[in-house]
């Protein structure tokens, strides 16, 4: 297994280390989040930069660059494949500095439009993202190793649209605002889509010229129920009812192989 070492550069920004990473690697890396942070419209609290090489992958993705951003309280993230740490790097960079232009344009915006607007806000420029592929890790060896919940977040479908882009996510689970239901937006391979646990669509939908209205509703599933489904799809993630409390989970595929779980915080 690979040993992460962790390398402090300037005060709150860390880079993590895998194995082969050089130190060339490491200070580019180091020039370049440095240079991203002065950019920012707002001061960064803390940038954490994940550098690692994975020779079980294709020549082309084995250097694999992931980063987050806390920029005043507003998490950014974003992660990238090449086939070197440098070219990691700079795609890293580039969709970190894309998605800090989003979050200072939402913030100009909101300040010159009333309140309330019947435009939806968000923008589908930035889907989908190209990303590492999965590592085919053989069924039997497949488990869940990461289970993250959620407090309720109440969100609207402007908040939960922009949060899957700034964030950086395929799918991101949230509970509609305006009718309390759990929900999820994702990524299609036309654009983004929105679905919910019952299958009803959420209010103001039709304000998002490319948003689709996923129309099924969820399926009660346990959460061995639903690997195994995932599994048979072959897609990158499903959106059921977790047996028992009825409430939406999303079970993904991680790029190691394995499963996460995204849940409602009980």
């Amino acid at each position: 297994m690979t040993q992460m070492t962790e390398t402090p550069s300037t005060p709150d920004i860390a880079l993590k280390l895998g194995d082969g990473v050089g130190a060339a690697d490491r200070t580019h890396a180091e020039e370049v989040i440095d240079s991203l942070v002065a950019k920012a419209s707002r001061p960064v609290i803390f940038a954490r930069v994940k550098l690692h090489i994975d020779e079980a992958r294709p020549r082309d993705e084995q250097a694999l660059a992931q980063g987050t951003l806390d920029m005043s309280g507003t998490l950014i993230r974003a992660e990238s494949a090449a086939p070197t740490i440098s070219e990691a790097v700079d795609v890293l960079a580039t969709r970190l500095e894309r998605r800090m232009r989003r979050i200072t344009e939402q913030r100009e915006d909101e300040s010159q439009r009333p309140p309330s607007t019947p435009e939806g806000q968000w923008r589908s420029g930035d889907l989908p993202s190209a990303r590492p592929t999965y590592f085919a890790r053989p069924k039997e060896e497949r488990n869940i190793v990461r289970r993250k919940a959620f407090s309720p977040s109440f969100s609207s479908i402007d908040e939960a649209l922009f949060d899957l882009e700034v964030l950086d996510h395929r799918f991101f689970l949230f509970t509609d605002a305006g009718t309390g239901e759990d929900a999820i937006v994702f990524e299609t391979e036309d654009g983004v889509a929105v679905r919910t646990v019952t299958g009803v669509a959420p209010p103001h939908t039709h304000d998002h010229a490319e948003l689709a209205v996923d129309l099924r509703p969820t399926q009660e599933l346990a959460d061995v129920e639903a690997a195994n489904r995932l599994d048979v799809s072959g897609a990158p993630f499903i959106f059921f009812r977790q047996a028992g409390s009825g409430r939406g989970a999303v079970l993904y595929r991680r790029y190691d192989g394995h499963y996460g779980i995204i849940e409602p915080a009980s």
